[in-house]
């Protein structure tokens, strides 16, 4: 165990980083998911770290997300407008 490592709610800080591809996936069963949220609240460091992944997660998730189609009506007046430029 690293020194600034703790054991709440019988998982190691190690054990939970491990974990939170899975969790945030949905691949942990409920007994454990329960377990890795007590030991998250009670840690402050895996709090943090959670957080921080969680808020990377959402920006990759959003980057690399498609933009939504483009309307016929937005794609006619592109269109227009380029036809009007030339």
């Amino acid at each position: 165990m690293r020194p600034d490592e703790r054991e709440v709610a019988g998982l190691t800080c190690s054990a939970v980083m491990t974990a939170l591809s899975d969790v945030v996936d949905g691949g942990v069963d409920a007994a454990l998911g329960a377990r890795i949220e007590a030991h998250v609240a009670a840690c402050g460091h895996c709090a943090r770290f959670g957080a921080s992944f969680g808020a990377l997660l959402d920006a990759m998730r959003q980057r690399l997300n498609p933009p939504p189609p483009v309307t016929a009506e937005v794609l006619a007046r592109l269109r227009h407008a380029v036809a009007v430029e030339r």
